[in-house]
C-alpha cells in the first residue's frame, strides 16, 4: 500500500485535534512514531507537522515534544442581538447615581478624589465590601475585576501551574486560556464527581482547584453543601488551595456557606463587581489566606500599583448609600422576566434540553440534533470544554441588551433555535 503524503497525514492529525481526540496541552506522538504508524519517512511527517504549526494547531517544544496548542482568541459577538456576552448591559446600571457621587466627591475633596490608594485598596471601600459580603477586611485586596485576580494567582503559583491546577469540566474559557488547563473533573448536578476528584488528587500533585460553586459558568448550577464540605476536607488533607470564583452569587435565591467560610485558610476567594454592575467598572476583590497575603499584595503592586482611586471611592459611597443593593433588586426583576421568556421559548422546541435549577445571566442548553453549522449569536459549548459532547451544548446569555433589543432578540432567536 502506498504511503500517504504529508497533506493526508496533516489532515488525519488535524481531524484528531478538532474532534477532541488530541486536546490542547496534550503531547502528541513524535515524528518517529507517526512515521512508523503511517509507514512513511520522517521528512514527510515533518512537513505535516510544519503545516499544522503554521495553522496554529500545534507547537514544537525543543527537547520536550510536540503539543496541541491552546486556542488564542477573543470572544466577540458579531450580531445585533448579543446572546453571547454574560455582562449586564449598561442601560441597566444607574449611571446618574454614580455621576452624582463623583461630582460630589470633587466638591468635597477636590483633586484628592484622584489621589492613589494603598496597594490593598481604599480603606472605606474595603470596609463596606467586607460588611456587605461578610468577609475579613484584613485579608482583602482590591483588584481590577476577576480576570486580574486569576492573573495574580498565575503569578504567585507560576511554577508548573498547568500541571498542578485542576478545573471543573466545563469551565470558564478565560481560565482555560490563562492557565493552559490540562486537568479536569466532571461536574454533576450538585458539583464535581468526588470519585473522579479523589482519583486525580491521588495520581497528580494538585496545588490549586479552580471552582465556581455559587453560579457556575457556563452551566448555572450550584454546589451542594455536602459536596463543599467534602471538597474542603480534601483540600485540608491534600494541601491544595481552592480558587473560589464567586460568580453572580447575588442572583442565587438560596445561598449556602462559601468555601471562604468553610475553609478560609485553604481558599482564595475572588469576587468581581464588574459582573454585577457594568463591565466598564473594573473593580473586584480577593480574600487571601494569611500565609499568602504578602505574596498576592506584592504581585498586585507589581502589576498595576493600584486600581482606580476615583472609582474605588465612588463605589465605596455607592455601597454606603445603599445604592448597590437597590441596583441588585432592580436587576433581579429584569433577570426573572427574561429568564422566564426564554424558558417559555425553549420549552416549545422539542430537541432542546436544560436544567430548571440554573441561575445567573445565561442558560446552558443541550441540543439533541447537534450543533448548528452556521454562525450563531450565542457561545458554543466547545468554548467551555474539550469533550466532544460539549459541542451539542451552548450558552445563551440574555442580559447584555436593552429591554427593546431583548424583545426583538427573542423573536430573532425562535427560528434559529427551532
Amino acid at each position: 500500500m502506498k504511503a500517504p503524503g504529508y497533506q493526508s497525514i496533516a489532515q488525519t492529525i488535524r481531524d484528531r485535534i478538532l474532534s477532541g481526540r488530541y486536546i490542547p496541552g496534550e503531547r502528541i506522538p513524535s515524528i518517529r512514531e507517526f512515521a512508523d504508524h503511517f509507514n512513511c519517512n520522517k521528512l514527510t511527517v515533518h512537513r505535516a507537522f510544519e503545516t499544522l504549526r503554521q495553522e496554529g494547531l500545534i507547537e514544537i517544544r525543543v527537547g520536550s515534544g510536540t503539543y496541541v496548542r491552546f486556542p488564542e482568541k477573543v470572544a466577540v459577538n458579531q450580531g445585533i442581538y448579543d446572546f453571547h456576552t454574560d455582562y449586564l448591559d449598561e442601560s441597566h446600571f444607574p449611571y446618574q447615581q454614580i455621576q452624582a457621587i463623583i461630582n460630589q466627591l470633587f466638591v468635597d475633596v477636590g483633586a484628592h478624589a484622584l489621589a492613589p490608594t494603598p496597594a490593598e485598596g481604599d480603606p472605606e471601600l474595603v470596609r463596606v465590601l467586607s460588611r456587605f459580603y461578610g468577609v475579613s477586611p484584613r485579608q482583602m485586596v482590591i483588584i481590577s475585576g476577576a480576570q486580574q485576580g486569576l492573573d495574580l494567582v498565575a503569578k504567585v503559583f507560576a511554577a508548573n501551574i498547568s500541571d498542578t491546577m485542576l478545573f471543573e469540566d466545563p469551565t470558564y474559557p478565560g481560565a482555560i486560556s490563562l492557565f493552559k488547563a490540562r486537568h479536569f473533573v466532571p461536574l454533576g448536578e450538585d458539583g464535581p464527581d468526588l470519585d473522579a476528584l479523589e482519583e486525580t488528587l491521588d495520581r497528580t500533585d494538585i496545588r490549586l482547584f479552580y471552582a465556581m460553586p455559587a453560579v457556575h459558568n457556563p452551566t448555572g448550577m450550584a454546589y451542594g453543601l455536602a459536596k463543599k464540605n467534602a471538597i474542603a476536607d480534601l483540600a485540608l488533607r491534600h494541601g491544595f488551595y481552592i480558587v473560589e470564583d464567586d460568580f453572580l452569587s447575588e442572583f442565587r435565591q438560596q445561598s449556602s456557606p462559601r468555601f471562604v467560610d468553610i475553609c478560609p485558610r485553604q481558599t482564595i476567594h475572588i469576587k468581581s463587581l464588574s459582573q454585577t454592575t457594568v463591565s466598564g467598572i473594573r473593580l473586584g476583590f480577593m480574600i487571601v489566606p494569611p500565609a499568602l497575603f504578602d505574596k498576592f499584595l506584592y504581585a498586585k503592586f507589581s502589576s498595576d500599583i493600584a486600581s482606580s482611586g476615583l472609582m474605588q471611592r465612588s463605589m465605596g459611597e455607592f455601597f454606603r448609600q445603599g445604592r448597590y443593593q437597590q441596583h441588585l433588586e432592580q436587576v433581579k426583576k429584569i433577570l426573572s422576566y427574561r429568564r422566564s421568556r426564554l424558558c417559555d421559548l425553549i420549552n416549545g422546541i422539542g430537541h432542546l434540553r436544560y436544567s430548571p435549577h440554573q441561575a445567573g445571566f445565561s442558560l446552558w442548553i443541550r441540543s439533541e440534533k447537534g450543533p448548528p453549522s452556521s454562525p450563531v449569536p450565542w457561545r458554543r459549548g466547545e468554548d467551555f470544554s474539550f469533550k466532544p459532547e460539549a459541542r451539542d451544548c451552548f450558552r445563551l446569555s440574555f442580559m447584555h441588551m436593552s429591554d427593546a433589543v431583548f424583545e426583538n432578540g427573542v423573536t430573532y432567536l425562535a427560528p434559529l433555535l427551532a
